[in-house]
């Protein structure tokens, strides 16, 4: 195959959405059926990641072309330039089926994200609690022959365990699979094409289900399996070398050595990922809050 010009134009699409809206809970409240549909660990804003996340993105990715956010009508972030000239708010009822609106549901909101009006080719998915910590270039994204680099995978397994196991519960491997993915618009509808019946069950849960085929799971399975021949897996002691994933914990102790750790290391990629229940640790909050700080002082050009 001819190799691929890596230096196109490449954008960068988040999901976010503000937990903490009024308007937002009750609408939330009105569909909920069970406790865990309210998780608040899903969906409040305590740390404003995406706006850390895009400081990382002018900092260490100025390449990037155009950045769109996708959430739910009305809502922006207080904090964000809609003026920017390289930043779009997208709508979920701009793209998604009219019979899937409202969802709170991150699974069907992903299936969604190719069909942004505008968007490239190939673009970057972040989500709001992914941050670059170090210089990130296409190169990151692609080997030296053009192919797609598929971060997230221990050996480049295809297998069908990758989306499910034989208890029909998701397999996860979250140390390595929160990590930026490079999308290519074909492959992420080729992939629900492929196997429609998992998309149309996860369409129909208005909230996260433990069954949900998770679509950052479907995509690298569906690549590797199907497009090979235009793809190559990062090795996982390569991916390691760059990325870390860390879940922000109640413990102060083991949150100060891994915040301490993280700023030595300063991996080109890493995840923020809240775990700290309903009952915040106020110590942790305000760690957390001065790394970001520390990390990120300079505020964007996307900030009001």
């Amino acid at each position: 195959m001819e190799p691929k010009e890596i230096h196109q134009s490449i954008d960068l699409v988040y999901t976010w959405v503000d937990g903490d809206d009024p308007d937002y809970r009750k609408l939330v409240n009105q569909y909920s059926e069970k406790p865990l549909d309210l998780n608040p660990e899903r969906t409040r804003d305590i740390y404003q990641l995406m706006k850390y996340s895009l400081r990382s993105v002018e900092k260490f990715a100025p390449w990037i072309n155009h950045i769109y956010i996708l959430t739910c009508r009305p809502q922006k972030p207080d904090w964000l330039d809609i003026n920017h000239p390289k930043i779009s708010i997208i709508h979920h009822d701009e793209v998604f089926d009219p019979e899937d609106v409202p969802t709170f549901n991150y699974n069907v909101i992903e299936s969604y994200i190719h069909k942004i009006p505008e968007l490239s080719d190939d673009f970057i998915y972040l989500n709001d609690d992914f941050l670059f910590g170090n210089d990130v270039y296409p190169e990151d994204f692609y080997t030296k022959d053009g192919k797609v680099l598929i971060h997230g995978t221990l050996f480049g397994e295809n297998l069908g365990w990758r989306i499910y196991n034989k208890k029909n519960d998701i397999v996860g491997l979250g140390l390595i699979e929160h990590s930026p993915l490079l999308i290519r618009k074909e492959w992420w509808q080729s992939m629900q094409d492929a196997r429609p019946e998992l998309i149309e069950d996860i369409k129909s849960h208005k909230f996260r289900e433990g069954t949900d085929v998770m679509t950052y799971k479907l995509y690298r399975w569906y690549a590797l399996k199907y497009q090979s021949q235009h793809c190559s897996a990062i090795k996982l002691p390569d991916l390691l070398k760059i990325h870390a994933f860390h879940k922000i914990t109640n413990n102060y102790k083991k949150q100060k050595r891994a915040f301490d750790w993280l700023e030595k290391k300063r991996p080109k990629f890493y995840c923020l990922n809240d775990d700290q229940g309903s009952n915040l640790n106020p110590d942790v909050v305000k760690l957390t809050q001065e790394f970001l700080r520390k990390g990120y002082p300079q505020k964007s050009g996307f900030e009001i």
